[in-house]
């Protein structure tokens, strides 16, 4: 009774660990090392080098000596770490060498996994002392969790043996003493990281989370265990030695997970699986963070009563994952911390809540469907920021001249609009004068709408045959004569008509420019200086004079007062003129009124200031004769440098070889004195000029002593001036030397050019070279001197034709580079054959890869259909052997037998033998019909080798081309043979093609093909499931009528007491009886007799007839148990064939799979 209400409170503890509803759960646990026999290793082996002999005691006088040979693992005396595991078999353990001290057990694993317990059978000695290590980063660093020793101060002094307070703590345990003389008997050793810290009032999650879990476990066994020592005896060997290690525990899941699942590529026969079975919303091999999309709350392990379950994001149904940001959970109050990533469907934000740039929000739909964003309407030429909206309204932000819902158009009086104007459009700029004002230009050409006789975009200028379009009335015709005008336009802005000779006006019609009179009588030549006057010259009816600006006189032949006196430019004078011209007339002013004031003075009236006025005047226009303005010597001057210019030129047009170096450089030194001197002359001759200039115009009262003064001054200059005839002489001198030194050079350039001259008269001839450069007919020569005549075929002369010989590189190489270019579109014709081939080819791949992850997939259905049908036959095998024990146990009630019966015989399984049959038939004619895959690959493997060929060549042949396009003499050689070549490799992508299409075609055929074997598995999975509620009712009905039956057997036991009492009162009855029949018998109350024995009587029928019922039940229950029996070989039979299909689907499976992978090795 006791063991059942463990066996209940353990079922009840495992049930509570694997329900994830309530909180933290976890997975069953098993033995780690089975199937990782291969992680498991040891720092010493006995017997790996060689063999090894230990002795131990047997008995109290006898030792026992046995050898060590480790290094066959497989040997009856080898002893190596493997065989500690469980499936190692009988007889085999581990062994250390001999006084090896000490040794490490270290088993590493590739994930991390949780220890629920550590199981040591020790063989022989057990260490006097050992450590238990844990890693949780795969070897990097170790945490010690336990410490066992016989006597923990003298092994670890520095360890407390007291119980751990914290699960910091770390504790020795001392091992309990071993029996006398019982050394070398095994000892089991548990450890239990939980069981070490279960005084810590802490909850178990949370002790599971800090100390269960590992990635590396080490058991450092630290002190040799030292047996008794037999007397006059060897002594025994001392060693360590482990019969089995057992490490309990399972995948790490943190309390996610109540299973562990294999993984793709998990290693055969491993007990407990690596990877967790997450809930709560978590993800990762150990549940270690929450799934993509449930990262609203941080992760946490679980705890008894709180899951810590992974809260989604709110995203909107617009994004597949989100992660956790501590910020935003710190700043929501811890309420929130996830933010959406990759928000889909035009969506942005922490919750994909709005609408990314370019889209505003839908306002017929929410922001959980997928149109809840909607693209911006807005221009990108006329809307700001590239044509965003506002991400609420979709209102478009308008340009400072753009208008409209869209922003599309320009305002009124704007066009042009552009994404490149910061502004959209660009203001009209309509001519006042020629555009009608009310109406604005036009918004796309910025054409304005034009007046009358006005053209242009802004109708700023008169249309052909108007001119004048600032005249109050608009643009006026032209008018030209039509007889004396070439046309009827004239210019736009003048209206002056193109005449013809002879005639003149504005509209042809008067007399020709520099001419006057009428034209119908006779035109007379204006007596105008032509330099000085306008186009028209004069007049054209008065014939007088119409000069320019700043030219005045009859003939307009001289210079304004105002303006220089350089005619015909006639430049204004500087503002220094004005300034003393009104001065002068001030002064001329004042002398005026002193003239008048000197009448009226006394004594005045007989002189006359006029003859002496009259005298200084004359005196000043003599002074001004002599030195003329400007002076004479200036001409001589500009002449002689203007001639020192040309004879510098002529100079540095000779040949430097002709000339002396003595004589040119003392002409070079006389050039430049003469340049000094003719400098400091034109300094002082500045001078000069500006004192008579200030002489000329300043006040002639008083000047007179002035005058002369500056008269003596002229005269010296002029003195100096014509001194420098000397200079200019020997100038003159030097310059007639360089003519002739020049004459003399010229003479002999003048041989040499005319040897030349005659050279090449005659040579060199290009004929020839034109021929051979351009193909020339040409037969006479071609000098020089005289070509007449084309040298080289125009630009009209045919090409070379295809057939015709063709003569000369120009030719040649025209011909060549039409070659090339016609073999350069064959290239590209040819390489987009070529990738249309690489693209079927690569399609085909993928089908190829659809086919097989469509047969992964059956293959994964195939698998999953066999789990579930051997998980179906083991219940169903449970089941049967369970009704079995149920009906032989003896003290089962016969009516719970009958309804357990009754309910076996009406069970109808979901498909009869021949249901069955007829599917296993199906599933072979379905495997029959699939194409061999073998034959396929080897019909499709030689021609996609084939096709292979056909591309590897076509690259060789396109490469080959492009280098031929580079050199023109080898296309010219080379261009038939590449045309062939080109036609071949054009033939052999088509072949390349229908290769491809076949292979497609064979992959199309094959998934055909699988498609009723995928539906096969399908329906015979439905019938599984259909099969499962029919076995599940009737395991509940036995575990029903097993609760009866215990019922049953108190029952039982009281209807035996009951049947022991009724035995007594029985023997009591049959006494009396006897005694009544002896009293019978002797003849005493014979009235009385006959009632008796016929009450008698009637107990023997009822005795007869219950125990003829109780014999028909029992033949009932034969019968039962016979059909019973019936069903039971029927159902092995049935999973008999089952495993038989099982096995050629498996086959099938297999071929698929082969094919699958050929077919996806077929690469182009």
């Amino acid at each position: 009774m006791w063991i059942l209400l463990h066996v209940v409170a353990l079922s009840a503890l495992a049930l509570a660990q694997q329900d994830c509803s309530q909180g933290a759960c976890y997975p069953s646990t098993g033995d780690l090392l089975i199937g990782r026999a291969t992680q498991l290793k040891a720092s010493s082996t006995c017997g790996m080098t060689g063999i090894e002999v230990f002795c131990t005691p047997l008995g109290q006088w006898k030792m026992k000596c046995c050898p060590c040979d480790s290094k066959n693992p497989y040997g009856q005396n080898a002893h190596q770490i493997q065989n500690v595991v469980a499936q190692a078999g009988p007889n085999r353990w581990w062994q250390s060498r001999k006084d090896v001290n000490p040794v490490s057990l270290q088993f590493d694993t590739d994930s991390k996994f949780l220890l629920h317990n550590l199981v040591l059978d020790f063989k022989g000695p057990r260490p006097e002392a050992l450590v238990v290590e844990r890693s949780l980063d795969f070897g990097r660093t170790w945490q010690p969790f336990l410490y066992l020793a016989s006597d923990c101060r003298t092994s670890f002094p520095q360890i407390s043996t007291s119980p751990p307070r914290s699960l910091q703590d770390v504790q020795c345990h001392t091992m309990p003493p071993l029996p006398p003389n019982s050394s070398y008997q095994d000892q089991t050793v548990h450890i239990s990281p939980i069981r070490q810290v279960s005084a810590i009032n802490l909850p178990q999650s949370q002790k599971i989370e800090r100390l269960s879990g590992f990635t590396n476990l080490r058991l450092n066994l630290t002190r040799l265990g030292q047996p008794p020592r037999i007397s006059n005896a060897r002594a025994p060997s001392a060693f360590y030695a482990l019969k089995k290690m057992q490490v309990q525990g399972s995948c790490f899941c943190h309390g996610h997970a109540n299973r562990c699942v294999p993984t793709a590529n998990q290693l055969p026969g491993i007990q407990v699986h690596s990877v967790c079975d997450c809930q709560h919303n978590t993800a990762g091999v150990n549940c270690e963070r929450c799934a993509d999309l449930y990262n609203d709350l941080p992760w946490r392990p679980a705890e008894e009563r709180n899951p810590h379950q992974c809260k989604k994001c709110e995203c909107n149904n617009h994004a597949q994952r989100c992660r956790f940001d501590p910020v935003v959970y710190e700043a929501s109050r811890m309420v929130s911390g996830g933010v959406c990533e990759n928000c889909q469907h035009h969506t942005t934000g922490r919750n994909c809540e709005k609408c990314t740039p370019f889209y505003y929000r839908n306002p017929q739909s929410t922001i959980s469907r997928q149109d809840a964003c909607l693209r911006c309407q807005c221009s990108v030429e006329g809307a700001e920021r590239g044509g965003q909206c506002d991400p609420e309204t979709g209102a478009c932000f308008c340009k400072a001249n753009v208008e409209g819902p869209r922003c599309d158009r320009c305002k009124a009086g704007y066009y042009g609009l552009s994404a490149s104007d910061p502004q959209g459009c660009k203001k009209c700029s309509c001519s006042v004068v020629g555009s009608v004002r009310e109406q604005p230009c036009d918004p796309l050409t910025g054409q304005c709408q034009c007046l009358p006789n006005f053209i242009g975009l802004t109708c700023d200028r008169c249309a052909p045959n108007y001119w004048n379009p600032f005249s109050r009335n608009g643009c006026e015709p032209c008018k030209c004569d039509p007889r004396n005008s070439y046309g009827t336009s004239c210019n736009q802005l003048t209206g002056q008509c193109e005449c013809r000779p002879g005639f003149g006006g504005r509209t042809c019609t008067e007399c020709p420019d520099n001419s006057y009179g009428d034209l119908r009588t006779r035109c007379l030549p204006c007596n105008c200086d032509p330099l000085g006057t306008v186009r028209a010259g004069c007049d054209k009816t008065t014939g007088a004079c119409l000069c320019q600006l700043g030219v005045t006189g009859p003939r307009c032949d001289h210079c304004q007062r105002g303006h220089c006196d350089r005619y015909p430019s006639c430049p204004l004078c500087p503002s220094c003129f004005f300034s003393l011209d009104r001065e002068m007339q001030g002064f001329s002013n004042t002398l005026d009124s002193l003239s008048k004031q000197a009448m009226t003075l006394p004594g005045s009236s007989d002189q006359d200031l006029g003859p002496r006025i009259l005298g200084i005047e004359s005196t000043l226009q003599q002074m001004r004769d002599r030195l003329p303005y400007p002076p004479p010597s200036d001409g001589q001057i500009t002449e002689a440098i203007s001639t020192l210019h040309r004879l510098r030129d002529q100079a540095s047009r000779l040949n430097p070889d002709f000339f002396l170096v003595d004589q040119s450089t003392s002409l070079n030194r006389q050039i430049d004195s003469l340049q000094t001197e003719l400098g400091s002359i034109t300094l002082q001759y500045t001078s000069k000029r500006d004192s008579a200039n200030r002489i000329l115009n300043g006040i002639p009262t008083g000047a007179l002593s002035t005058i002369q003064s500056a008269y003596q001054e002229s005269a010296d200059a002029i003195k100096k001036a014509e001194g420098t005839k000397v200079l200019v002489d020997q100038s003159a001198s030097q310059r007639g030397d360089a003519a002739a030194l020049e004459g003399q050079i010229q003479q002999g350039n003048k041989k040499a050019l005319e040897k030349l001259n005659s050279q090449l008269a005659t040579r060199p001839d290009l004929t020839p070279t034109a021929a051979q450069v351009c193909g020339s007919t040409r037969s006479t020569p071609c000098t020089p001197v005289q070509c007449d005549g084309q040298l080289c075929p125009g630009p009209s002369a045919p090409p070379c034709g295809n057939r015709a010989t063709c003569t000369g590189a120009l030719p040649l190489g025209n011909k060549a580079m039409a070659d090339t270019e016609e073999t350069r579109s064959r290239l590209r014709e040819l390489s987009s054959k070529i990738q249309r081939a690489a693209a079927e080819i690569q399609n085909t791949q993928d089908s190829a890869n659809r086919v097989r992850q469509s047969t992964d997939k059956l293959a994964n259905q195939i698998k999953q259909a066999r789990r579930d049908l051997d998980k179906d036959m083991q219940d169903t095998r449970d089941f049967v052997q369970q009704l079995r024990e149920f009906l032989s146990d003896p003290d089962t009630d016969p009516e719970a037998i009958q309804t357990v019966s009754e309910e076996v015989l009406n069970t109808k399984l979901p498909q009869s033998l021949d249901a069955l049959r007829s599917k296993v038939d199906e599933i072979r004619r379905i495997a029959a019909g699939l194409p061999d895959s073998r034959k396929v690959l080897e019909s499709t493997g030689p021609e996609l080798d084939h096709a292979r060929e056909l591309l590897r060549k076509a690259e060789t042949a396109r490469t080959q081309a492009v280098l031929m396009e580079e050199n023109v003499n080898q296309v010219l050689d080379t261009l038939t043979s590449e045309e062939s070549s080109l036609r071949s490799l054009e033939t052999n992508v088509q072949d390349t093609m229908r290769i491809v299409d076949g292979v497609k075609n064979n992959i199309n055929e094959i998934e055909g093909l699988l498609n009723p074997a995928q539906k096969t598995l399908g329906e015979l999975a439905v019938q599984m499931d259909q099969t499962k509620p029919q076995l599940t009712e009737l395991r509940d009905l036995v575990q029903s009528t097993q609760q009866l039956a215990q019922q049953a057997g108190g029952d039982v036991s009281r209807a035996q007491s009951e049947a022991n009492e009724a035995g007594q009162e029985l023997l009591l009855l049959e006494g009396q009886y006897k005694e009544l029949m002896r009293k019978w018998s002797g003849g005493a109350g014979q009235s009385g007799g006959g009632a008796s024995s016929t009450r008698l009587q009637e107990l023997q029928q009822e005795a007869n007839d219950l125990i003829l019922q109780s014999m028909s039940m029992m033949r009932t229950l034969s019968e039962r148990e016979g059909s019973l029996l019936e069903a039971n070989e029927e159902l092995l039979i049935k999973s008999r064939r089952l495993e038989g299909m099982e096995e050629e689907l498996q086959k099938i499976l297999d071929d698929i799979r082969q094919k699958a992978r050929v077919l996806n090795t077929c690469q182009g």
